[in-house]
């Protein structure tokens, strides 16, 4: 992931006793030369770090007062905070407290704080506490350095996901958190160190100007040992979740045609963007269309307002989510189209830092030869790619895949493949005889992560995919219509022998129940055999919750023809929008 902004604490990590490192002075200037943003992000009022550290304009902007106040270079200024109320200043000024007023903050020593709190409980004033070793904060609970950083970003078009904050302090502890890559120093809060991905050691600011120029020589964020940011692949009531993390890797998704490898991606995805990160999507056959209901989010072609170059790279610049719906071109121009745009994508990721992710489906049919090696841009990774045919990959792409997911993939030619890709990543042995089973096996709501993604701890990880927010109305259409194999289809019994026609989509299931005698279909909805079967073969819990309603109804009531007909209603109205 592209570096584009350094955000740094001011006193105790660049600054001592108020006085700016000279070293440290040195590299943001070289950062900035480089085409870094520095920003300062302290707890100090604004006209106090001018006292301190002189013109300001040696960095791309400040917040100051712990995320209250917002400054550029150019003068302006923005309050994100409201004035501290004049009540508690007078309470305060009777007690003969020492302490200092901001625009929007209260400052003072720590050792009052029991003073303040018994004041803002008698005051019923909505302030927060925000420690800062010896020193104390009061301000609007609603403000941190989180917020303030925010919003200087946003101001200045460019992503917190690009960013690397340094701390040193407790109130530091929401700046680490909402950069990208938090970092604390060693001379620091023993919890802020724990909580950081990354420690500066040394003994004070010039060992941070040392991790400046050491970052700086890299265009991408450093690698972090411990990311608070990942995706959930499984949900089980009761344990933990499986999860992994994605940043700076690249992602493979395969599987079968029908599998549900667009659903899983989907979800990854999904995920992604609600985290805040920025999506580009090139969606061949128009699987992705419902993440349109997504914030931030469009989608755009399927035989409308398809943006071409500048267009898109106007999109681009807005920082959006974007989803090109290419399924309206024929193959031809749907080639000419990625051949085209999908290295301007990358070359904005390079220059702005997003989108942070870019997904190709169908990929197979865009990266065959040397294409793969152009039209990717893996030097900041990020990418995902889905394919049902990962053995038409270019090696060279394939090489650079971090992640495996893999739905239902029976072709033993392409798990070769991975198992090959496997053998070549892992400097450690790793028994994938059976994955042959395995795969092949996975029904619709399931998928495995391979080896050697380290999450897997070796060994094939097999998971039932988490919940998606978005429908998927073109991955449903496709189980209403198309049949699933022989092994999976519904088969009507009476007393354990086989009844009438069997189904192999839901649309079949629909017409073949009303061909049924009525005491099977009661036995088959006495026990959930409906709701069980859509739920397990095509994993619409949604549709199997409603099923399962309608199922109990008629056990209570005995009315077949009523069930019927409401049951096909169903059905039909969940994909009327085919």
């Amino acid at each position: 992931m592209r570096l584009r902004v350094i955000a740094t604490d001011y006193d105790g990590t660049v600054a001592k006793d108020g006085v700016l490192s000279p070293a440290v002075r040195a590299a943001i200037a070289k950062a900035r030369k480089q085409g870094l943003l520095v920003v300062i992000v302290t707890g100090r009022i604004l006209s106090e770090l001018r006292s301190v550290a002189g013109s300001l304009d040696f960095v791309d902007g400040v917040v100051a007062e712990n995320g209250a106040v917002v400054a550029l270079p150019s003068g302006h200024i923005t309050l994100l905070g409201t004035p501290p109320p004049m009540c508690l200043i007078e309470k305060l000024t009777k007690r003969g407290l020492d302490f200092k007023v901001g625009r929007c903050v209260v400052e003072m020593e720590a050792e009052f704080a029991d003073i303040a709190i018994s004041l803002i409980r008698e005051l019923e004033l909505p302030l927060a506490i925000t420690f800062n070793r010896g020193r104390m904060m009061l301000l609007p609970a609603s403000i941190s350095k989180s917020s303030g950083l925010r919003h200087l970003l946003d101001t200045l078009g460019v992503s917190l996901h690009n960013a690397v904050g340094i701390g040193d302090a407790e109130n530091d502890h929401e700046l680490l958190a909402v950069c990208e890559h938090g970092v604390a120093v060693s001379w620091g809060s023993s919890r802020l160190k724990e909580a950081a991905d990354d420690v500066i050691v040394g003994d004070g600011p010039d060992a941070v100007a040392d991790y400046l120029e050491q970052i700086c020589v890299d265009i991408r964020i450093p690698a972090e040992s411990s990311s608070h940011r990942k995706v959930v692949l499984e949900e089980v009531e009761g344990q933990p979740p499986f999860e992994i993390q994605i940043r700076s890797r690249n992602i493979l998704v395969a599987g079968d045609s029908f599998s549900g490898k667009s659903w899983l991606a989907g979800m990854l995805v999904e995920q992604q963007i609600l985290q805040g990160y920025t999506v580009h999507v090139f969606d061949p056959e128009g699987d992705y269309s419902s993440l349109a209901l997504l914030p931030n989010t469009v989608v755009l072609g399927g035989g409308r307002m398809l943006p071409h170059g500048d267009d898109l790279k106007m999109l681009l610049q807005q920082g959006i989510n974007v989803v090109l719906n290419l399924s309206h071109l024929d193959h031809g121009a749907k080639c000419e189209y990625i051949e085209h745009h999908l290295p301007l994508v990358a070359q904005h990721r390079r220059e702005r830092g997003f989108p942070h992710r870019i997904m190709l489906d169908e990929c197979h049919y865009f990266l065959g030869g040397a294409l793969g090696r152009r039209l990717l841009d893996f030097q900041l990774d990020g990418y995902m790619l889905v394919t049902y045919r990962p053995s038409q990959l270019p090696i060279e792409v394939l090489k650079e895949i971090d992640v495996i997911a893999v739905t239902r993939l029976a072709e033993q030619d392409e798990v070769d493949v991975l198992r090959d890709l496997l053998d070549q990543k892992s400097d450690h042995y790793v028994d994938s005889h059976d994955w042959y089973e395995e795969l092949a096996s996975l029904n619709i709501s399931e998928a495995a992560l391979l080896p050697p993604t380290e999450e897997t701890n070796g060994q094939l990880r097999r998971f039932i995919v988490a919940p998606r927010l978005t429908a998927h109305v073109r991955h449903r259409t496709k189980y209403y219509e198309i049949p699933v194999s022989k092994e999976e289809e519904f088969v009507f019994t009476n007393q354990g022998e086989p009844v009438g026609q069997s189904a192999a989509t839901l649309q079949e299931l629909a017409v073949a129940a009303k061909h049924v005698p009525s005491d099977v279909l009661l036995g088959h909805c006495c026990h959930h055999d409906f709701s069980r079967w859509i739920a397990t073969v095509f994993g619409d819990h949604s549709l199997a919750n409603d099923i399962r309603q309608l199922e109990s109804e008629l056990k209570a009531d005995g009315l077949v023809e009523r069930f019927m007909n409401r049951f096909s209603e169903t059905v039909e109205k969940r994909y009327e929008s085919r």
